[in-house]
């Protein structure tokens, strides 16, 4: 055999490799995101390093032996996407109805109390900082305008309220697919309050290193807090994944993504002692439900 042959066996080879028809393909997984400061950060300085994020990425660094592709999907979108056999995502609350083509991991985590955002400048309207306000008494107040993005899901409670005072004047119901409306809103007078995060004003103040002009409530018609999870569709390839994800799914790996949870909500003992019973020893509590109960 000549120099030459071996040569041109050699370029073959190497060619081989870059062939996706030879070459063994890893399987993909489509792991689903979305723009929720902090809770995914797809852009700006802090990209990457939001709470689902880090546990997205966390995850992903464990599962070496499939392809990862992140998808920016909005509310409309996860919606359509969930339901494809390679679809996973790291960190949500189980979508009601979804439990019919979803496999759920272990509790990996718990969001905050969704509450009540207005500016600070307003705060007269509707009580002093710290205050558990009732949705049910400010909606009956026709001076105040409610913003709701009917893609997302509230408890019960909520909606029936909802429900109650949909086609009034004082409810802007909002079919746009976004998770959480721009605190412009809030600026423009076009809302005096919609449902959200205090991380999101906190967020926000932060990266733009001005003062917090933003109030956040709680409010007594959502009084627990929401159970996250892991998600894989319950087709052969998610329950190979979710085999995979309960192995990796340990004590270790959620301590850790508790820390970039303090990162940006802030230390709070009562949070940290919920996180520890119902993410850490997995034992049931009153105080935690699923979106929708």
């Amino acid at each position: 055999m000549t120099i030459w042959h071996v040569g041109i066996g050699c370029l073959l080879w190497a060619l081989s490799l870059l062939n996706p028809v030879c070459a063994q393909e890893k399987p993909i997984i489509r792991w689903l995101t979305w723009q929720q400061v902090p809770n995914f950060i797809t852009k700006g300085p802090f990209k990457g390093q939001g709470i689902g994020d880090a546990l997205t990425q966390a995850i992903q660094d464990k599962l070496p032996q499939y392809q990862h592709i992140n998808i920016i999907s909005n509310a409309n979108r996860y919606h359509t996407l969930i339901r494809q056999p390679d679809v996973c995502v790291a960190w949500a609350w189980i979508v009601p109805g979804s439990k019919e083509f979803r496999l759920h991991s272990r509790p990996v985590s718990l969001a905050p109390r969704t509450g009540i955002q207005t500016l600070k400048s307003k705060a007269h309207l509707f009580g002093p900082a710290g205050s558990v306000l009732s949705l049910e008494k400010l909606m009956k107040n026709p001076q105040l305008k409610l913003g709701y993005l009917t893609a997302m899901t509230y408890s019960k409670k909520v909606h029936d309220l909802l429900d109650q005072y949909k086609g009034q004047g004082n409810v802007y119901f909002s079919a746009r697919s976004d998770v959480e409306f721009d605190l412009k809103m809030l600026d423009t007078n076009r809302f005096d309050y919609f449902f959200g995060f205090p991380s999101q004003a906190i967020f926000n103040a932060e990266v733009k290193a001005i003062d917090n002009k933003y109030q956040f409530y709680h409010i007594a018609e959502i009084d627990k807090y929401s159970a996250m999870y892991s998600h894989c569709s319950s087709s052969e390839f998610g329950q190979r994944v979710m085999v995979e994800l309960n192995k990796i799914l340990n004590d270790e790996l959620l301590l850790e993504h508790l820390k970039v949870v303090e990162r940006w909500n802030g230390t709070d003992q009562n949070y940290r002692e919920m996180f520890m019973e119902y993410v850490i020893k997995q034992q049931t509590n009153s105080q935690v439900s699923h979106p929708g109960e």
